[in-house]
């Protein structure tokens, strides 16, 4: 599968968390586990989308 490209601008963990819809201790996991890349205050968020879907839809997250 492959993941689209969708950017977005946060400046703060808090705007890519609410960007995102989760909390900023699961941002900072996705940067961690390089889901989710930034080119300064330019987000690509379209992996960390799919991968919050995925793991929605299993349960990893909100167990």
């Amino acid at each position: 599968m492959t993941s689209r490209n969708e950017f977005i601008v946060a400046s703060t963990s808090q705007d890519l968390s609410e960007a995102l819809g989760c909390s900023e201790d699961v941002v900072e996991d996705l940067r961690d586990k390089g889901i989710v890349a930034s080119s300064g205050e330019l987000w690509d968020v379209g992996p960390a989308r799919d991968y919050l879907r995925d793991a929605a839809w299993a349960g990893g997250f909100w167990d």
